[in-house]
């Protein structure tokens, strides 16, 4: 790698760490939003979910105002295959007790419970994927592009979206948390959501600046297929953007002390290998699990990510709300703007 290489490189590696550093910070997960929903009737977390699509709208419009063509959304089509496979990963997810990236945070946290979710991923991708039985929905990029809206329309978007964003971080600048330094607060506090909203959403279009569309659940299902069936494996960028989302992970973890190994095995770890297996056929169908539909697919309003997202939703809420005892996730309690397990 030359110098000019590495000089691109380095920033998409540690706003990947950044990535994960924040997500175990504000310790977001999909099935605690619906958890929060259920049992509080507020969707606090689920909020700060559109809120992070917000901020990746504004600086994918923003980019494409400047240099158009650099960031390409994504479209695909909407199949019962894709909302089939959305609504498996969320049982899978309810059974595993953490989406795509809280299994990542909470194997940070020491639980080795976590590498079998990540097996039961492994093994469906490899049962299914690899042998070419399952295909990605068709791409339809000329059905509908909604960036291409004429530049006074983005001139327009451009300037809306600004302005709520100036709002949204001078809202959180006069909310910060008083009784603490800055630093403080970052390392050893429970993030806000809207900041980890902010932070992840910004972080993401800095990578795809760099790395183009990218979700850890898309490597892994690449380096599988190189792996077992030969096929085109994972970018050395997109790995290390990998390594670099597990460091950040786990940064936080020591810093919060929130690590404790838990490695002696039960009977009911293997709920999480079921789980995983589950979420497999949704990282193979929606593509990608519920990091690739809210980084990448939402916002780039492509019409098969919401009625993905909402079968994924329903498929976590089924089972929390009909076999809660096959899910290790509590009730969530959210206070203003940060949410704690309860």
């Amino acid at each position: 790698m030359n110098l000019i290489a590495a000089i691109i490189v380095l920033p998409a590696l540690l706003l990947a760490a950044l990535l994960g550093f924040t997500a175990h910070s504000a310790s977001i997960c999909a099935v605690k939003a619906v958890s929060e929903i259920i049992t509080t009737r507020r969707g606090r977390m689920l909020a700060s979910f559109g809120k992070t699509v917000l901020w990746i709208v504004t600086a994918m419009t923003i980019v494409t105002w400047l240099s158009p063509g650099h960031l390409m959304p994504i479209f695909l089509a909407p199949t019962l295959l894709s909302i089939a496979g959305a609504f498996a990963f969320g049982v899978g997810a309810a059974l595993n007790g953490g989406c795509a990236i809280s299994t990542l945070t909470r194997l940070g946290n020491g639980e080795l419970r976590m590498l079998l979710t990540i097996a039961g991923i492994i093994v469906t991708i490899a049962a299914i994927d690899t042998g070419n039985l399952v295909s990605p929905p068709p791409a339809s990029i000329q059905s509908l592009r909604p960036f291409v809206i004429g530049d006074f329309g983005l001139r327009l978007a451009v300037a809306a979206l600004s302005i709520w964003a100036v709002w949204e971080s001078l809202r959180l600048w006069r909310g910060r948390d008083r009784t603490c330094g800055l630093i403080e607060g970052l390392l050893h506090r429970r993030w806000r959501l809207s900041l980890a909203a902010l932070v992840i959403g910004l972080a993401d279009v800095a990578i795809a600046l760099v790395a183009g569309h990218w979700a850890y659940t898309n490597t892994l299902r690449d380096a599988v297929g190189w792996r077992i069936a030969g096929h085109a494996g994972p970018s050395l960028l997109h790995t290390t953007l990998f390594v670099a989302l597990m460091v950040g992970v786990i940064c936080s973890a020591l810093v919060r002390k929130s690590y404790l190994l838990r490695y002696r095995p039960k009977l009911v770890w293997l709920r999480n290998f079921a789980g995983g297996m589950l979420m497999g056929a949704g990282i193979i169908t929606v593509p990608g699990g519920n990091d690739g539909l809210l980084l990448d697919a939402i916002p780039s309003l492509s019409p098969h990510a919401i009625p993905a997202f909402l079968a994924m939703l329903s498929g976590i809420a089924g089972i929390l709300l009909l076999l809660p005892r096959f899910s290790d996730v509590a009730g969530v309690a959210c206070g203003g703007d940060i949410c704690r397990d309860a």
